[in-house]
């Protein structure tokens, strides 16, 4: 099927396979871009058993923008698509928030659309980006300094956003309405270059063309390349991030023990981090991942420490987390850390893992799930009694994660130190009822 549709549209290449059978919404502004889209799914809803809508957001820009709505209506009842049309105050939203004309024009515009997506039941928003469009995208977010995941410019599915003609050129496209009798809209901003991408498009593609003449399939070519890389990129960070590492709740970390490559901890530090990093920052913290020891305060609030295996994100000013009680057969949660689930169980100690405890529940009677205090006292099994503090530093549990070691105690009396030991007054004693508590923490 796709060999026939390339052969009847010269230079268009189409692959509707991921849309086969959905409900689509096409983002419809009237340009040639969207006209086309707009035409070649109206040809190829019966082969697809494609069910379509069409939307028109009048963004309140242009005088002209009410003959846009107008040509949209009238293409729609052409091509037997119901059609769909909101018109925006977007100069008045950009005032108002002190945005950009061109930031706030495309926030509103998808925002419209999935409310129209929601209203018509669609399964994904048909946006009409082309392979120049595509060529624009790259050279922009190189300009801007950005690696594989910006050189990748955009995927043809992204979320519920589809691109089904990212293969196609724009001229291309042009050609086929004009030989199947459609006309479209010219938006006059698209000729002044008073944006990036106008004066790419404009000056910047036109001049690359001349040294390039295949410049723009080129670009098309590089995005796909480094959209796998960045895929598989990603992946390995993933996967090195699950073999030692925390992002979610209050304590955050990279394992250090065993460093990944370069490019892999670089994008380990800026997933794990809680705030936005700039190129200089991961710079340092690349850095300072090399020491031994070491703090570097990164803003927002936020601090990265490097101890002996592994580097944290930790707030200057930790948020108190309250005392939670203890449900001795039920699940209890402490925002930001975990949860314990405790029910009955046989009076048998649990010994090989040390998320699972098996405690005398007379022993816990008014027990909360907390975090440390100043003054927290501990009295291990085969030890005397002490403090806590003197505990985790002789157990070597880093700084950091002290302040984020979940404890369920009694008051001052701490008798699970999650993860690392139990209390003697909370053992097991021969004739005792037994209660398993099994720790699970926050992703």
């Amino acid at each position: 099927m796709l060999d026939s549709y390339a052969d009847k549209r010269p230079g268009i290449a189409l692959d509707f396979s991921v849309a086969r059978g959905k409900r689509l919404l096409i983002a419809l502004s009237g340009g040639a871009d969207s006209v086309a889209l707009a035409a070649l799914l109206a040809e190829a809803r019966g082969d697809w058993d494609l069910t379509l809508f069409a939307a028109h957001v009048d963004h309140g820009i242009r005088p002209e923008s009410a003959g846009d709505a107008e040509y949209c209506r009238e293409l729609c009842r052409r091509l037997e698509i119901p059609f769909l049309c909101a018109r925006l105050d977007v100069p008045g939203a950009a005032r108002a928030r002190r945005e950009g004309l061109e930031s706030a024009a495309r926030r509103l515009r998808y925002e419209q659309l999935r409310r129209f997506k929601a209203e018509v039941g669609a399964d994904l928003i048909a946006l009409a980006h082309h392979m120049d469009d595509q060529a624009e995208t790259v050279l922009m977010h190189l300009g801007r300094g950005a690696g594989t995941g910006g050189a990748g410019g955009m995927r043809s599915l992204s979320g519920d956003l589809w691109r089904p003609l990212l293969g196609c050129r724009k001229a291309a496209l042009e050609n086929y309405l004009r030989d199947n009798g459609f006309t479209w809209r010219e938006d006059s901003t698209n000729a002044v270059a008073d944006n990036p991408r106008n004066a790419i498009r404009l000056h910047v593609l036109p001049a690359l063309e001349q040294c390039y003449p295949q410049c723009v399939p080129a670009l098309a070519r590089y995005a796909n390349t480094a959209r796998i890389e960045d895929d598989c990129l990603d992946a390995l960070t993933g996967a090195f991030l699950e073999r030692g590492g925390a992002i979610g709740g209050i304590c955050r970390w990279i394992g250090l023990e065993d460093p990944p490559h370069r490019a892999l901890l670089r994008r380990a530090l800026i997933r794990a981090c809680p705030v936005r990093l700039t190129w200089e920052q991961v710079n340092a913290l690349e850095a300072l991942c090399g020491q031994d020891r070491g703090r570097l305060d990164i803003g927002g609030g936020i601090l990265a420490e490097r101890t002996g295996r592994r580097l944290y994100f930790v707030q200057k000013q930790p948020t108190p987390i309250e005392p939670v009680p203890l449900s001795l057969n039920g699940v209890t949660a402490l925002p930001g850390l975990g949860r314990v689930t405790a029910a009955p169980c046989a009076p048998a100690p649990i010994r090989d893992d040390p998320a699972r405890q098996a405690l005398n529940p007379a022993a816990l009677a008014g027990a909360v799930l907390r975090t440390r205090r100043p003054g927290d006292r501990f009295r291990p099994l085969g030890c005397g009694d002490r403090l806590l503090s003197d505990y985790l530093i002789d157990r070597k549990v880093d700084r950091p994660l002290r302040d984020a070691t979940p404890l369920v105690a009694v008051g001052d009396r701490v008798h699970w130190v999650i993860g690392h030991g139990i209390s003697r007054e909370a053992a097991l004693v021969p004739g005792c009822k037994a209660v398993e508590l099994r720790y699970e923490a926050d992703d």
